[in-house]
């Protein structure tokens, strides 16, 4: 069936951008290397989907004949980037092929069948739930970057989500540091929940939400999928199937040594000591005495790095060591001014912490050196 529209190529190529970056890479179905364009009566829905994970959104469009058509992702989104002209006419011809017209610029495009794009997965709205899309970037951005990167244990792939009543956590470790955030919903959920959202799908997510405590974003978690919704775009990614672990027990049981200290200060101390490293991020031993943390890598093959740092100490006098990487990670995330820090005895997990932001909390083993 043709399919004709007219559209700003400002809107066509916000909505591409939008949905291009759940196109599959993969060559298993060529038909997922497109964008269906579904023309409804005065809107165009755009659509990728790796079968992962699902991105729509909605463009404004004068549309003269309804219906659908797949155009390959790549080279639609290269052609609406670079189209001089303001608007776009759109129409598809019989022989398979697409005619894009915009200012002086024709184009003509091979189109695939629609009839062999995934079917869209229906979604209860009623179950969804409301947070503020502000909440939620902090909420991803704090804990997403903790889950594991492999693929042995897929269930530490995700950021665990846990709703009850109105609350919401979001839990993600690759099991030696583990980050928990705590935020709230605006109202509370008709029912406990849980289930384990891929890293990625919420990455793409975070690109789309509007940094302000206005915009609202309505999302759910069930056994198979998680769908999150905002103006004109919908995100629908699969879940993870696995028993994620009881994080409650790694939270430390004894009040370990509590040191203060400004979050960028720390930082790029970090930074610097960290430089003292041959191929991946060195180990870092951290000693506070009487209100003085240092900071000290070493690696054998290139030399010796030493930082101080004046803090406000709570506790005894305390020596361990982690990766520098784990530490690096979380402040990087951090938006606060300063952060305190835990340091158990021994072997036992350490703590970081957000003085501003009592709902953010991190967990990270330390490492046996000689």
């Amino acid at each position: 069936m043709p399919v004709e529209f007219v559209c700003q190529r400002s809107d066509l190529a916000r909505g591409i951008a939008t949905v291009e970056r759940a196109v599959s890479s993969r060559d298993s179905m060529p038909v997922l290397e497109g964008i269906l364009i579904r023309a409804e009566s005065d809107r165009l829905l755009l659509v990728a989907t790796d079968l992962e994970m699902s991105i729509e959104c909605y463009v404004p469009a004068r549309v003269r004949q309804t219906g659908e058509t797949v155009l390959g992702g790549k080279v639609l989104g290269q052609i609406a980037r670079k189209l001089a002209g303001d608007e776009v006419v759109y129409t598809t011809e019989d022989n398979q092929t697409a005619r894009i017209e915009s200012g002086r610029s024709r184009f003509t495009v091979h189109t695939m069948d629609p009839e062999d794009f995934p079917t869209l997965p229906d979604v209860d709205e009623e179950s969804m739930w409301r947070i503020s899309q502000a909440q939620m970037r902090k909420m991803i951005r704090h804990t997403s970057f903790a889950a594991a990167a492999d693929d042995s244990r897929p269930f530490l792939t995700g950021v665990f989500v846990e709703v009850e009543g109105d609350d919401i956590c979001f839990v993600a470790t690759d099991s030696s540091r583990l980050s928990h955030y705590k935020g709230k919903l605006i109202e509370p959920a008709k029912s406990a929940t849980t289930g384990i959202v891929p890293v990625r799908s919420l990455t793409e997510l975070m690109r789309l939400l509007e940094p302000d405590d206005e915009s609202e974003v309505e999302f759910t978690v069930t056994p198979n999928q998680a769908v999150f919704c905002l103006a004109g775009v919908r995100v629908i990614s699969r879940v993870i199937e696995g028993q994620f672990p009881d994080y409650r027990r790694v939270f430390p049981s004894e009040k370990p040594t509590q040191l203060r200290v400004g979050r960028q200060e720390f930082l790029d101390a970090l930074e610097r000591v960290s430089l003292i490293a041959k191929r991946n991020t060195p180990i870092v031993r951290i000693k506070v005495q009487e209100g003085l943390l240092s900071l000290t890598t070493n690696e054998a093959e290139i030399g010796q790095a030493f930082e101080e740092i004046n803090v406000v100490q709570d506790g005894s006098d305390r020596e361990t060591a982690y990766q520098a990487r784990y530490l690096l990670d979380v402040l990087r995330a951090m938006d606060a001014e300063d952060v305190e820090m835990g340091l158990g005895e021994g072997l036992k997990q350490g703590s970081l912490r957000s003085v501003e932001d009592e709902a953010f909390t991190y967990i990270v083993m330390p490492v046996r050196v000689g």
